[in-house]
Protein backbone atom coordinates (compact mmCIF):
# COMPACT_ATOMS: atom_id res chain seq x y z
CA UNK A 1 0.00 0.00 0.00
CA UNK A 2 1.50 3.51 -1.40
CA UNK A 3 1.77 6.47 1.53
CA UNK A 4 -0.63 8.65 -0.86
CA UNK A 5 -3.59 6.81 0.01
CA UNK A 6 -3.46 6.71 3.33
CA UNK A 7 -4.04 11.01 3.54
CA UNK A 8 -6.01 11.73 0.61
CA UNK A 9 -7.30 8.22 -1.31
CA UNK A 10 -5.55 9.43 -4.45
CA UNK A 11 -1.61 9.33 -5.64
CA UNK A 12 0.14 12.29 -4.47
CA UNK A 13 3.11 14.26 -5.32
CA UNK A 14 6.02 14.28 -3.47
CA UNK A 15 6.04 18.14 -4.07
CA UNK A 16 2.83 17.90 -2.50
CA UNK A 17 3.04 16.39 0.56
CA UNK A 18 6.21 18.33 1.61
CA UNK A 19 4.20 20.77 1.38
CA UNK A 20 1.46 20.23 3.69
CA UNK A 21 3.91 19.29 6.43
CA UNK A 22 4.89 22.69 6.49
CA UNK A 23 1.69 24.04 6.42
CA UNK A 24 0.71 21.83 9.33
CA UNK A 25 3.82 22.98 11.36
CA UNK A 26 2.78 26.39 11.29
CA UNK A 27 -0.29 25.80 12.43
CA UNK A 28 0.25 24.30 15.38
CA UNK A 29 2.93 26.10 17.02
CA UNK A 30 5.30 25.46 19.76
CA UNK A 31 4.88 23.32 22.69
CA UNK A 32 5.34 25.80 25.65
CA UNK A 33 2.16 26.23 28.18
CA UNK A 34 3.29 29.67 28.73
CA UNK A 35 0.91 31.74 27.07
CA UNK A 36 1.91 34.45 24.85
CA UNK A 37 1.61 38.10 26.54
CA UNK A 38 -0.52 40.30 24.32
CA UNK A 39 0.85 43.37 23.31
CA UNK A 40 0.80 46.70 26.35
CA UNK A 41 -1.90 48.76 25.13
CA UNK A 42 -1.08 52.53 24.61
CA UNK A 43 -4.25 53.81 26.21
CA UNK A 44 -3.60 55.16 29.99
CA UNK A 45 -4.62 53.14 32.52
CA UNK A 46 -7.51 54.07 34.31
CA UNK A 47 -7.49 55.19 37.99
CA UNK A 48 -9.02 52.70 40.42
CA UNK A 49 -11.91 54.66 41.82
CA UNK A 50 -11.87 56.03 45.46
CA UNK A 51 -14.67 54.23 47.62
CA UNK A 52 -16.78 56.83 49.19
CA UNK A 53 -16.97 56.30 52.72
CA UNK A 54 -20.02 54.91 54.45
CA UNK A 55 -20.57 57.21 57.52
CA UNK A 56 -20.83 55.61 60.55
CA UNK A 57 -24.15 54.51 61.84
CA UNK A 58 -24.47 56.73 65.26
CA UNK A 59 -24.39 54.59 68.32
CA UNK A 60 -27.60 54.77 70.45
CA UNK A 61 -27.19 56.56 73.65
CA UNK A 62 -28.47 54.05 76.10
CA UNK A 63 -31.18 54.22 78.26
CA UNK A 64 -30.82 54.70 81.81
CA UNK A 65 -31.61 51.43 83.69
CA UNK A 66 -34.86 51.26 85.16
CA UNK A 67 -34.97 51.14 89.18
CA UNK A 68 -35.02 47.46 90.41
CA UNK A 69 -38.20 46.85 91.85
CA UNK A 70 -38.29 46.31 95.26
CA UNK A 71 -39.63 42.84 97.05
CA UNK A 72 -42.24 44.41 99.20
CA UNK A 73 -41.50 42.36 103.00
CA UNK A 74 -44.30 40.64 104.76
CA UNK A 75 -45.23 42.72 107.60
CA UNK A 76 -44.58 41.68 110.78
CA UNK A 77 -47.46 39.12 112.15
CA UNK A 78 -47.42 39.85 115.80
CA UNK A 79 -49.56 38.47 118.36
CA UNK A 80 -52.82 36.75 117.89
CA UNK A 81 -54.93 39.28 119.02
CA UNK A 82 -58.07 38.28 121.19
CA UNK A 83 -59.36 41.77 121.74
CA UNK A 84 -63.05 42.36 121.44
CA UNK A 85 -63.52 38.46 121.67
CA UNK A 86 -64.94 36.92 124.98
CA UNK A 87 -62.93 33.88 126.40
CA UNK A 88 -65.58 31.20 127.94
CA UNK A 89 -64.55 28.71 130.57
CA UNK A 90 -67.18 26.11 130.85
CA UNK A 91 -66.32 23.72 134.39
CA UNK A 92 -68.55 20.46 134.53
CA UNK A 93 -69.06 21.22 138.08
CA UNK A 94 -71.11 23.13 140.75
CA UNK A 95 -69.93 26.73 141.36
CA UNK A 96 -67.72 26.38 145.03
CA UNK A 97 -65.85 23.51 144.51
CA UNK A 98 -62.37 22.33 143.75
CA UNK A 99 -62.70 22.72 139.32
CA UNK A 100 -64.79 26.01 139.81
CA UNK A 101 -62.22 27.86 142.43
CA UNK A 102 -59.26 26.30 140.16
CA UNK A 103 -60.41 27.87 136.70
CA UNK A 104 -61.78 31.11 138.23
CA UNK A 105 -58.18 31.61 140.09
CA UNK A 106 -57.02 30.68 136.17
CA UNK A 107 -59.10 32.95 134.12
CA UNK A 108 -58.17 36.13 136.03
CA UNK A 109 -54.59 36.08 135.18
CA UNK A 110 -55.22 34.45 131.58
CA UNK A 111 -56.90 37.89 131.11
CA UNK A 112 -54.16 39.55 131.80
CA UNK A 113 -51.71 37.35 129.84
CA UNK A 114 -53.60 37.44 126.36
CA UNK A 115 -53.01 40.24 123.84
CA UNK A 116 -55.94 42.61 123.80
CA UNK A 117 -57.28 41.89 127.34
CA UNK A 118 -60.33 39.88 126.36
CA UNK A 119 -63.29 39.32 128.76
CA UNK A 120 -62.44 36.40 130.48
CA UNK A 121 -65.59 34.33 132.29
CA UNK A 122 -66.21 31.04 133.74
CA UNK A 123 -70.02 29.10 133.20
CA UNK A 124 -70.66 25.92 134.96
CA UNK A 125 -72.56 23.28 133.54
CA UNK A 126 -72.92 20.34 136.26
CA UNK A 127 -73.56 16.34 135.11
CA UNK A 128 -72.23 13.49 134.20
CA UNK A 129 -68.29 13.79 134.88
CA UNK A 130 -67.95 16.72 133.31
CA UNK A 131 -69.64 15.38 129.53
CA UNK A 132 -72.00 18.19 129.93
CA UNK A 133 -69.74 20.40 129.98
CA UNK A 134 -67.40 19.21 127.40
CA UNK A 135 -70.75 18.29 124.92
CA UNK A 136 -72.08 21.97 125.36
CA UNK A 137 -68.90 23.25 124.00
CA UNK A 138 -67.39 20.39 121.24
CA UNK A 139 -71.27 20.60 119.49
CA UNK A 140 -71.51 24.26 118.41
CA UNK A 141 -70.60 26.00 115.78
CA UNK A 142 -67.13 28.44 115.98
CA UNK A 143 -68.30 32.35 116.66
CA UNK A 144 -65.34 34.65 115.74
CA UNK A 145 -66.41 36.67 119.00
CA UNK A 146 -66.16 33.88 121.13
CA UNK A 147 -63.37 31.63 122.22
CA UNK A 148 -64.09 28.67 124.08
CA UNK A 149 -62.18 26.20 126.52
CA UNK A 150 -63.98 23.67 128.60
CA UNK A 151 -61.88 22.11 131.85
CA UNK A 152 -62.25 18.35 131.24
CA UNK A 153 -61.53 15.55 133.95
CA UNK A 154 -59.14 13.19 133.27
CA UNK A 155 -61.51 10.11 133.88
CA UNK A 156 -63.78 11.13 131.72
CA UNK A 157 -61.02 10.96 128.79
CA UNK A 158 -59.84 7.16 130.13
CA UNK A 159 -63.14 6.26 129.55
CA UNK A 160 -64.29 7.52 126.20
CA UNK A 161 -60.81 6.10 125.05
CA UNK A 162 -61.23 2.61 126.39
CA UNK A 163 -65.49 1.94 126.01
CA UNK A 164 -66.17 4.64 124.20
CA UNK A 165 -68.85 7.39 125.48
CA UNK A 166 -71.57 8.57 123.06
CA UNK A 167 -71.17 12.45 121.36
CA UNK A 168 -67.41 12.27 122.93
CA UNK A 169 -64.16 11.61 121.21
CA UNK A 170 -61.26 13.04 123.14
CA UNK A 171 -58.74 13.02 120.09
CA UNK A 172 -60.82 14.23 117.00
CA UNK A 173 -63.27 16.51 118.98
CA UNK A 174 -60.98 18.98 121.00
CA UNK A 175 -57.53 19.86 120.81
CA UNK A 176 -55.20 20.54 124.38
CA UNK A 177 -54.30 23.39 126.03
CA UNK A 178 -52.76 21.31 128.72
CA UNK A 179 -52.55 20.50 132.39
CA UNK A 180 -51.76 22.99 134.99
CA UNK A 181 -51.85 20.61 138.42
CA UNK A 182 -49.40 18.06 137.00
CA UNK A 183 -47.31 16.51 140.07
CA UNK A 184 -46.31 12.88 140.93
CA UNK A 185 -49.81 11.41 142.27
CA UNK A 186 -50.20 11.87 145.97
CA UNK A 187 -53.34 10.31 146.35
CA UNK A 188 -52.87 9.23 150.24
CA UNK A 189 -55.05 6.47 152.17
CA UNK A 190 -55.25 7.06 155.72
CA UNK A 191 -57.63 5.63 158.44
CA UNK A 192 -59.09 7.14 161.19
CA UNK A 193 -56.50 6.24 163.93
CA UNK A 194 -59.59 5.31 166.82
CA UNK A 195 -60.35 2.54 163.52
CA UNK A 196 -56.31 1.38 163.39
CA UNK A 197 -53.85 3.21 164.44
CA UNK A 198 -50.41 1.27 165.91
CA UNK A 199 -48.66 -1.01 163.17
CA UNK A 200 -52.22 -0.10 161.33
CA UNK A 201 -50.87 -1.91 157.94
CA UNK A 202 -50.68 -5.19 159.65
CA UNK A 203 -54.02 -5.08 161.09
CA UNK A 204 -55.64 -3.59 157.95
CA UNK A 205 -54.62 -6.75 156.21
CA UNK A 206 -55.32 -9.00 159.50
CA UNK A 207 -58.64 -7.42 159.08
CA UNK A 208 -58.80 -8.59 155.65
CA UNK A 209 -57.96 -12.05 156.62
CA UNK A 210 -60.65 -11.87 158.70
CA UNK A 211 -62.97 -11.11 156.73
CA UNK A 212 -63.51 -7.09 157.53
CA UNK A 213 -63.83 -4.78 154.91
CA UNK A 214 -62.80 -0.90 155.65
CA UNK A 215 -65.43 1.67 154.63
CA UNK A 216 -64.17 4.35 152.24
CA UNK A 217 -65.69 7.38 151.08
CA UNK A 218 -66.43 7.39 147.07
CA UNK A 219 -67.88 10.38 145.17
CA UNK A 220 -69.28 8.67 142.15
CA UNK A 221 -68.50 4.70 140.26
CA UNK A 222 -66.29 6.89 136.92
CA UNK A 223 -63.68 9.24 138.94
CA UNK A 224 -60.33 9.80 140.03
CA UNK A 225 -61.29 8.16 143.55
CA UNK A 226 -63.19 5.20 142.39
CA UNK A 227 -61.12 4.21 139.34
CA UNK A 228 -58.07 3.83 141.88
CA UNK A 229 -59.88 2.37 144.32
CA UNK A 230 -61.76 0.34 142.44
CA UNK A 231 -58.12 -1.10 141.02
CA UNK A 232 -56.60 -1.50 144.46
CA UNK A 233 -59.72 -3.52 145.92
CA UNK A 234 -58.90 -5.87 142.27
CA UNK A 235 -55.28 -6.52 143.50
CA UNK A 236 -56.45 -7.51 146.57
CA UNK A 237 -56.84 -4.12 149.10
CA UNK A 238 -60.16 -4.89 151.62
CA UNK A 239 -62.10 -1.82 150.98
CA UNK A 240 -66.00 -1.60 151.20
CA UNK A 241 -67.06 1.46 149.00
CA UNK A 242 -69.47 3.97 150.31
CA UNK A 243 -70.87 5.69 147.15
CA UNK A 244 -72.78 8.95 147.26
CA UNK A 245 -70.94 11.65 148.30
CA UNK A 246 -70.63 15.24 146.23
CA UNK A 247 -67.25 15.89 146.29
CA UNK A 248 -63.92 16.10 148.40
CA UNK A 249 -65.10 18.44 151.14
CA UNK A 250 -68.06 16.30 151.46
CA UNK A 251 -65.90 12.81 151.85
CA UNK A 252 -63.47 14.54 154.29
CA UNK A 253 -66.72 15.80 156.52
CA UNK A 254 -68.01 12.24 156.40
CA UNK A 255 -64.08 11.25 157.43
CA UNK A 256 -64.12 14.01 160.32
CA UNK A 257 -67.56 12.47 161.63
CA UNK A 258 -67.07 8.88 162.07
CA UNK A 259 -68.95 8.32 159.02
CA UNK A 260 -66.21 6.37 157.26
CA UNK A 261 -63.20 4.69 158.38
CA UNK A 262 -60.63 5.25 155.45
CA UNK A 263 -60.39 8.03 153.25
CA UNK A 264 -57.90 8.92 149.90
CA UNK A 265 -57.89 12.47 150.19
CA UNK A 266 -54.98 12.72 152.80
CA UNK A 267 -52.81 14.74 150.32
CA UNK A 268 -50.82 17.75 151.77
CA UNK A 269 -53.52 19.94 150.92
CA UNK A 270 -56.30 18.64 152.63
CA UNK A 271 -54.34 17.97 155.72
CA UNK A 272 -53.43 21.80 155.55
CA UNK A 273 -57.59 22.26 155.53
CA UNK A 274 -57.92 19.54 158.39
CA UNK A 275 -54.78 20.07 160.81
CA UNK A 276 -56.30 17.27 163.36
CA UNK A 277 -55.67 14.98 160.68
CA UNK A 278 -51.53 15.22 161.57
CA UNK A 279 -52.23 15.55 164.94
CA UNK A 280 -53.34 12.02 165.77
CA UNK A 281 -56.80 11.44 164.29
CA UNK A 282 -55.58 9.97 161.14
CA UNK A 283 -53.07 7.24 160.29
CA UNK A 284 -51.51 6.74 156.79
CA UNK A 285 -51.52 3.66 155.49
CA UNK A 286 -50.51 3.91 151.87
CA UNK A 287 -50.02 6.89 149.01
CA UNK A 288 -49.76 6.36 145.12
CA UNK A 289 -46.19 7.69 144.04
CA UNK A 290 -45.17 10.47 146.67
CA UNK A 291 -45.21 10.33 150.14
CA UNK A 292 -46.68 14.34 151.64
CA UNK A 293 -44.58 16.12 153.49
CA UNK A 294 -46.77 15.63 157.07
CA UNK A 295 -46.07 11.91 156.47
CA UNK A 296 -42.54 12.26 156.15
CA UNK A 297 -42.27 14.39 158.89
CA UNK A 298 -43.74 11.44 160.88
CA UNK A 299 -41.64 8.88 159.74
CA UNK A 300 -38.69 11.29 160.35
CA UNK A 301 -39.66 11.29 164.30
CA UNK A 302 -40.28 7.43 164.35
CA UNK A 303 -44.02 7.03 163.14
CA UNK A 304 -45.31 5.43 160.53
CA UNK A 305 -42.99 2.98 159.05
CA UNK A 306 -45.40 0.91 157.68
CA UNK A 307 -46.65 3.98 154.80
CA UNK A 308 -45.42 2.76 151.73
CA UNK A 309 -46.31 3.14 147.59
CA UNK A 310 -49.30 0.91 146.85
CA UNK A 311 -47.59 -0.09 143.80
CA UNK A 312 -44.80 -2.40 145.93
CA UNK A 313 -47.83 -3.52 148.51
CA UNK A 314 -49.24 -4.59 145.65
CA UNK A 315 -46.22 -6.27 143.93
CA UNK A 316 -44.51 -7.80 147.11
CA UNK A 317 -47.49 -8.19 149.11
CA UNK A 318 -50.40 -9.26 147.26
CA UNK A 319 -48.53 -10.38 144.02
CA UNK A 320 -50.87 -8.28 142.00
CA UNK A 321 -50.87 -9.98 138.12
CA UNK A 322 -48.77 -8.00 135.24
CA UNK A 323 -51.62 -6.51 133.59
CA UNK A 324 -52.63 -4.75 137.28
CA UNK A 325 -49.25 -3.68 137.96
CA UNK A 326 -49.03 -2.65 133.82
CA UNK A 327 -52.58 -0.69 134.27
CA UNK A 328 -51.65 1.09 137.23
CA UNK A 329 -48.57 2.99 136.21
CA UNK A 330 -50.61 3.89 132.93
CA UNK A 331 -53.15 4.75 135.03
CA UNK A 332 -51.31 6.80 137.91
CA UNK A 333 -49.51 8.47 135.36
CA UNK A 334 -52.30 9.88 133.14
CA UNK A 335 -53.46 10.68 136.59
CA UNK A 336 -51.18 12.74 137.33
CA UNK A 337 -53.20 15.97 136.29
CA UNK A 338 -56.79 15.22 136.81
CA UNK A 339 -58.09 18.91 135.51
CA UNK A 340 -57.47 19.09 131.67
CA UNK A 341 -57.82 21.98 129.92
CA UNK A 342 -59.04 22.08 126.35
CA UNK A 343 -60.35 23.75 122.95
CA UNK A 344 -63.32 22.22 120.50
CA UNK A 345 -61.55 21.01 117.67
CA UNK A 346 -63.17 23.59 115.22
CA UNK A 347 -61.27 26.68 116.71
CA UNK A 348 -59.15 28.20 114.31
CA UNK A 349 -55.14 27.41 114.41
CA UNK A 350 -53.81 30.63 115.08
CA UNK A 351 -55.92 30.62 118.07
CA UNK A 352 -55.19 27.34 119.57
CA UNK A 353 -51.40 28.24 118.84
CA UNK A 354 -51.59 31.52 120.79
CA UNK A 355 -53.93 30.31 123.44
CA UNK A 356 -50.94 27.33 124.20
CA UNK A 357 -48.33 30.02 124.68
CA UNK A 358 -50.79 32.35 127.15
CA UNK A 359 -51.61 28.77 128.84
CA UNK A 360 -48.05 27.98 129.80
CA UNK A 361 -46.90 31.63 130.63
CA UNK A 362 -49.66 31.34 133.07
CA UNK A 363 -49.33 28.37 134.63
CA UNK A 364 -45.16 28.97 134.45
CA UNK A 365 -45.47 32.57 136.07
CA UNK A 366 -45.33 33.12 139.93
CA UNK A 367 -47.83 35.25 140.72
CA UNK A 368 -50.37 31.93 139.54
CA UNK A 369 -48.21 29.57 141.22
CA UNK A 370 -48.50 31.73 144.12
CA UNK A 371 -52.24 32.21 144.11
CA UNK A 372 -52.55 28.74 144.33
CA UNK A 373 -50.17 27.72 146.36
CA UNK A 374 -52.17 29.92 148.90
CA UNK A 375 -55.12 28.07 148.37
CA UNK A 376 -53.52 24.70 148.74
CA UNK A 377 -53.68 23.55 145.36
CA UNK A 378 -50.62 22.14 143.22
CA UNK A 379 -49.34 23.50 140.30
CA UNK A 380 -47.40 21.90 137.74
CA UNK A 381 -47.07 22.37 133.92
CA UNK A 382 -48.18 19.19 131.42
CA UNK A 383 -47.81 20.89 127.86
CA UNK A 384 -50.48 20.83 125.20
CA UNK A 385 -48.70 18.50 123.16
CA UNK A 386 -47.51 16.19 125.84
CA UNK A 387 -51.11 15.65 126.44
CA UNK A 388 -52.30 15.17 123.58
CA UNK A 389 -49.54 12.34 123.27
CA UNK A 390 -50.49 10.22 126.38
CA UNK A 391 -53.68 10.74 125.59
CA UNK A 392 -53.47 9.15 122.09
CA UNK A 393 -51.14 6.47 123.22
CA UNK A 394 -53.63 5.06 125.77
CA UNK A 395 -55.10 2.87 123.10
CA UNK A 396 -52.05 1.24 122.16
CA UNK A 397 -51.30 -0.61 125.47
CA UNK A 398 -50.95 -4.27 126.03
CA UNK A 399 -54.17 -6.07 125.22
CA UNK A 400 -54.18 -7.72 128.52
CA UNK A 401 -53.67 -4.37 129.93
CA UNK A 402 -57.15 -2.55 128.27
CA UNK A 403 -58.77 -5.48 129.50
CA UNK A 404 -58.18 -4.40 133.14
CA UNK A 405 -58.18 -0.88 132.25
CA UNK A 406 -61.79 -1.09 131.03
CA UNK A 407 -62.93 -3.12 133.54
CA UNK A 408 -62.05 0.23 135.28
CA UNK A 409 -64.66 2.25 133.75
CA UNK A 410 -68.42 1.26 133.82
CA UNK A 411 -70.13 1.31 130.46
Amino acid sequence: MSISYIFSGKALGLTALVAAFALFAIACGSDDPTPTPKPASTAPAAAAPTATPVPAKATPTPKPAAAPTATPEPAPSGPVSFKGKTVRITVGYSPGGGFDTFARIFAKHLQTTLEGTPNVIVTNRPGANTLVATKSVIDKPYRDNQVDIVLIISTLIQQAILNGVEGFDPVKDVVYLGAPDYTPQDTVFCARSSVLSDDALENYFAGKAGGKKFTIGQIGKVDTYATLTELLVQMGFPFERVFGYSGTSDMDAAFNRGEIDITATCRDSQVALNPEWADGYATPLFYTETDPAWVQAGQSAGKWNWAKPVREIAEKRLKASKAHLDTYDAYVNISASSRTFAMPSQTPDELVTAMREAFETVVKSDAFVADMKSRNYDVGLRTGDATQRLIEGLGALPEETLKVYRSLFPS
